[in-house]
């Protein structure tokens, strides 16, 4: 019993109590004193590793840890909440993050505290992951190839910055923020995201700056924006697919909302209802604006540098504005009254600070408001398509705008485009003059002046009497400046698809060939061709035939060789089979001894005989005859020999390729019977022997000395490899030595 309880207060106290050494005992960890009598504790972990973080194992004097490496990491609960000197933790290059509900509560550090997850491929944030912290927090994840946050994950938020994340999901509430530590300081910056999704509620609670930068979102949902209070919403070089209904909502006031290098493809109807300080629009690309899309309270509006592709009827509609530039923009499609105002402006606010930040300050009211409407080029444009209300105490410049049809005599009808501006639209506009128009009238190519053309052609001609003029005023100019890449928002995606999709496809079909030709060499190279071919083609035990026999209509079995060859094979097999017993019975050609009239060696007895004769003057003359003879004999023998190699040798220097090369060549002969005698070949000259000359004792033949073989299977010998351990040592025999000495030179005559 005394044992359990021990057991048990040692388990509570590793799990529970706050140790005082953790991550210092760790051979992966490393700290060092930090500032304020704290530690730093940097982990490096093993890849295979996985990590389950606990309170006990952080120090209570760490000030900043950084752990790294490691397969996966988890948060348990409240694992900082006795840190009381906690100003960084950074977990990079861990494939795994999981940060648990409540896992970073209550943490008891009033210095800010900072976090950053970078090089992750998953990480999730779960709800109230950040509860009550005793100071403020900051956010920073980046190079996560996806990243999850639950709602209301953040306490005392002060900046969440997400950069280059591949695949960011923001769950409902996801930036509800409980207790803020300060609204007006709050930012929220996502940089190079990609969204699919901006769920409802995102940004439910105020701050200060919320920026989407370089990013791609598909869906904007409904009542995404429903703050208070946002101080600044900026949408810089990013795209936005659809943007639903309400997306910003009416009950959320907005300081300064700008869209800079923006693409908005498909804004739904009253997408936009936010109340709006300024609204500033510059170098965007805005496709389809449906009815009712912007209808928002507005006291600033700068439109410039923009296309319009398609606005629908009262598709941006502008509440109580002070001021309202439209410059440098093109109007693709603009139906009746697109760009309307319900009412007319009341006193307006002159416009401060640098033209290029495009921010508009109200700071001292004005005496009239502004409306300037500039070098905007207009393809198609109905009747009454920007109706603002104007009247004669508003200020207003409109001037320079381009008309994208063909100078003609009824051109006034341009004024009646935008209300409170009739005169000065045609007396500023331009049309376009082509080549036509130029060669008939004497007219420089390009725009020019409506009024003008009127002037000068209309009134001085009375009317256009051209035909060619009459023919082509009706036809638009091709203008390649005002092409958009927003005309049809997704005429591009779908071409990027089919594009895409080809690709693939050929991609697929080049590998399928190369796979097709790989196996085919490879079938070919195993030999299964030929097999498959002796299967399929006609033989007695091919594919076909098994069919034939099986198939027959008459139910009769033909009568068939059973053989397993076909007819092809059995012709080779019988062709090898002749040529082998030719081979066998063909024997190589003997030499007949019995005609050989040289003596198989130069015995001592012949040479001690030649000695004595010549040592006798008596029988000088008879040894000087036995020499010559001899002499001649030897040489005759030598040409026989050589004869006969060269007649049964192989040249072996330049081998036929894929030939054997120790194989004898010998011409074709018909089979010969055993019956008869072997072949014997004569080997002398015919010549007197020495024996005839002097009769002498031959020493008979050993059979068991070896003799160099002679037949035609000499080369099965040469085969033989040395064996000089079997072989006992060299032994030269007189004989032999006499038989391989140097011919003598033939004696001269006496």
């Amino acid at each position: 019993m005394v044992l359990r309880r021990i057991g048990f207060i040692v388990f509570f106290f590793y799990f529970f109590s706050p140790g005082v050494d953790g991550l210092c005992k760790r051979t992966e960890c490393k700290c060092v004193p930090y500032r304020h009598n704290s530690l730093f504790a940097e982990c490096a972990f093993q890849s295979r590793q996985m990590m389950a973080m606990k309170a006990s194992d952080f120090p209570s004097e760490l000030g900043a840890v950084v752990m790294s490496g490691g397969r996966e990491l988890r948060f348990d609960i409240e694992v900082f909440s006795h840190l009381t000197h906690l100003e960084s933790v950074v977990v990079r290059g861990v494939p795994k993050v999981y940060v648990k509900e409540h896992s970073f509560a209550n943490m008891s550090s009033k210095t800010p505290v900072s976090f950053e997850f970078s090089d992750a491929q998953f990480l999730i944030f779960e709800g109230m992951s950040w509860k009550s912290p005793d100071g403020p927090v900051s956010v920073l994840v980046a190079r996560v190839n996806r990243a999850i946050i639950h709602g209301q994950a953040f306490s005392r938020l002060t900046n969440f910055t997400a950069v280059d994340v591949g695949r960011l999901e923001l769950l409902e509430k996801a930036f509800y923020i409980a207790r803020p530590y300060n609204a007006n300081n709050t930012t929220i910056s996502l940089e190079r995201v990609h969204i699919e999704n901006l769920a409802k509620m995102t940004f439910q609670s105020s701050v200060y700056e919320v920026r989407l930068s370089g990013s791609e979102v598909k869906k904007v949902s409904t009542d995404a924006f429903t703050a208070l209070q946002i101080e600044r919403v900026i949408i810089e070089n990013s795209t936005l697919h659809r943007v639903e209904a309400a997306a910003f909502s009416d009950q959320t006031l907005i300081q300064t909302m700008t869209l800079r290098q923006a693409r908005l493809h498909d804004v739904e109807g009253a997408a936009f209802l936010s109340g709006l300080s300024n609204l500033v629009i510059i170098h965007s690309k805005l496709g389809i604006v449906r009815s009712g899309a912007m209808n928002i309270t507005v006291a600033t509006v700068l439109m410039a540098d923009n296309m319009f592709s398609h606005v629908h009827s009262h598709g941006i509609v502008l509440k109580d504005w002070n001021t309202l530039t439209i410059s440098n923009n093109t109007f693709k499609r603009v139906e009746r009254e697109a760009f309307t105002s319900p009412s007319a402006p009341p006193a307006a606010s002159r416009p401060g600070g640098p033209a290029e930040d495009y921010l508009v300050v109200t700071e001292e009211p004005a005496k009239t408001h502004e409306f300037n409407f500039t070098r905007n080029i207009i393809v198609e444009v109905h009747d009454s398509a920007f109706d603002f209300g104007v009247n004669d105490d508003s200020k207003v410049l409109i001037d320079n705008n381009f008309f994208i049809f063909n100078c003609h005599c009824n051109m006034d009808n341009v004024g009646l485009l935008i209300s409170g501006g009739k005169a000065a639209m045609f007396d500023t506009g331009l049309c376009s003059v082509d080549e036509t128009l130029s060669k008939c009238f004497q007219l420089p190519m390009g725009f020019v002046n409506m009024y003008n053309f009127t002037e000068n052609v209309c009134k001085v001609h009375g009317s256009i009497v051209c035909e060619e003029v009459q023919r082509d005023a009706e036809d638009a100019p091709d203008e390649p400046s005002i092409t958009s890449a927003v005309d049809i928002p997704y005429d591009d995606v779908e071409r990027e698809k089919q594009i895409l999709t080809s690709l693939f496809a050929i991609i697929l079909v080049g590998m399928l060939v190369v796979m097709i030709v790989s196996a085919m060499m490879w079938v070919g190279r195993k030999g299964y061709c030929a097999k498959a071919r002796r299967f399929l083609l006609p033989s007695t035990n091919s594919l076909v035939d098994h069919l034939t026999r099986m198939f027959s209509s008459s139910g009769v079995t033909p009568a068939v060789s059973v053989s397993r060859l076909s007819v092809h094979e059995y012709a080779e097999l019988q062709r090898k089979m002749e040529e082998a017993k030719n081979l066998e019975e063909d024997d190589g050609t003997l030499e007949d001894k019995a005609t050989q009239t040289l003596p198989e060696e130069l015995t001592q007895e012949l040479l001690q005989s030649l000695k004595e004769k010549l040592n006798d003057p008596e029988n000088y003359s008879e040894a000087r005859d036995m020499i010559e003879h001899l002499y001649d004999l030897i040489k005759v023998e030598e040409n026989c020999n050589k004869n006969y190699r060269d007649s049964t040798c192989v040249t072996i220097e330049e081998p036929e390729h894929g030939d054997n090369l120790y194989d004898v060549i010998r011409p074709k002969r018909p089979p010969q019977s055993r019956t008869g005698k072997p072949e014997l070949v004569s080997q002398g000259t015919r010549a007197p022997s020495p024996d005839k000359l002097l009769p002498y004792s031959k020493k008979p033949t050993i059979v068991s000395d070896y003799m160099e073989p002679r037949d035609r299977k000499v080369h099965t010998y040469s085969e033989i490899p040395p064996r000089p351990d079997l072989l006992p040592g060299p032994h030269v025999s007189t004989s032999v030595s006499m038989a391989n000495r140097p011919l003598p030179a033939e004696p001269t005559q006496l």
